[in-house]
């Protein structure tokens, strides 16, 4: 009788090759594929906040404001519990069936006193990126001296084109040209550059000043701060995925508009469609989106 054979050493090391060939071939494919259910997860996400901001303003007849105070207000001040503050993301708690969880606000406080401490530290799946992969509580100073669980969100309202322009409600040399803005009251026929072309929110993988309660950092502008270039105080490149975005002494920033997503971020747009917008279109293009009534063709600049 004959002994069956076994595998020589170079047949088994053969068999293991092909095998780490197959798996480093099958890898990607499968992360891939896994990225796309997320970004598509992300875009219905936007989606419903969409359909949340409409149903708002069919209540309201205005989208809502970005803040309920005015922009020189967040969590980075001495005592922001003395000031109003609530975010944009608070008011719509009602239109995307947090009816229970609205009705735990306390209005008459800040959306930082401890009243509303349960609402501010709540995770919302609606908030939340899946491909997000950072922190789901802010760790700034700013926020955890008065508690350690705030929530941050993963999409915030374009607030206009530049600092000077979100800012423009208190230095009066520009005016807040998006449409949610701090103690904005914009209505549909007020954005005449067409619900097509105009934006109203974009993600960002901000981890520090985006606690999701707090309109202070609730909107975000389409260009980088740059704290020499008065009045705009925007620097030349847009602020879509762009790190640093805000430097200041406080509040700092490091994203503005941004994501985890490969080459740009997605964004919702007045009329309520979802768009993923690259990070390397034409800063012209961007500024024209992120306005509601600059009178701009978009049609030219965009990759």
């Amino acid at each position: 009788m004959r002994t069956p054979r076994g595998f020589t050493l170079i047949e088994l090391l053969v068999v293991i090759a092909l095998i780490a060939a197959l798996v480093g071939l099958l890898l990607p494919a499968v992360q891939q594929a896994r990225e796309a259910a997320r970004r598509t997860q992300c875009q219905n996400n936007l989606k419903q906040l969409g359909l949340a901001l409409h149903d708002y303003h069919n209540l309201c007849n205005v989208f809502p404001p970005s803040s309920t105070s005015d922009v020189e207000q967040g969590g980075w001040i001495g005592n922001p519990r003395l000031r109003h503050i609530h975010s944009w993301s608070n008011l719509i708690l009602p239109q995307i069936e947090q009816g229970p969880l609205y009705q735990r606000l306390d209005f008459n406080v800040s959306a930082l006193h401890p009243n509303n401490h349960v609402v501010a530290a709540t995770q919302i799946p609606v908030f939340r990126c899946p491909t997000y992969s950072g922190a789901r509580v802010s760790a700034d100073p700013n926020y955890t001296r008065f508690a350690a669980d705030y929530a941050i969100t993963n999409y915030v309202a374009m607030g206009g084109t530049t600092a000077g322009n979100l800012y423009g409600q208190n230095t009066g040399l520009l005016v807040p040209d998006g449409v949610m803005h701090t103690l904005s009251s914009n209505a549909i026929q007020e954005i005449t550059d067409g619900l097509t072309h105009t934006l109203l929110l974009a993600e960002t993988r901000e981890q520090r000043n985006a606690v999701r309660v707090d309109g202070g950092t609730a909107a975000v502008m389409a260009m980088r701060f740059d704290e020499g270039n008065s009045p705009t105080y925007a620097g030349p490149e847009i602020a879509l995925n762009y790190t640093p975005y805000f430097v200041y002494v406080n509040p700092r920033s490091d994203w503005g508009p941004s994501s985890q997503h490969a080459g740009g971020a997605m964004h919702l747009l007045a009329d309520g469609s979802v768009r993923f917008i690259s990070q390397h279109i034409a800063a012209v293009v961007y500024r024209r989106l992120t306005t509601r009534a600059g009178g701009e063709p978009i049609d030219q600049g965009e990759p």
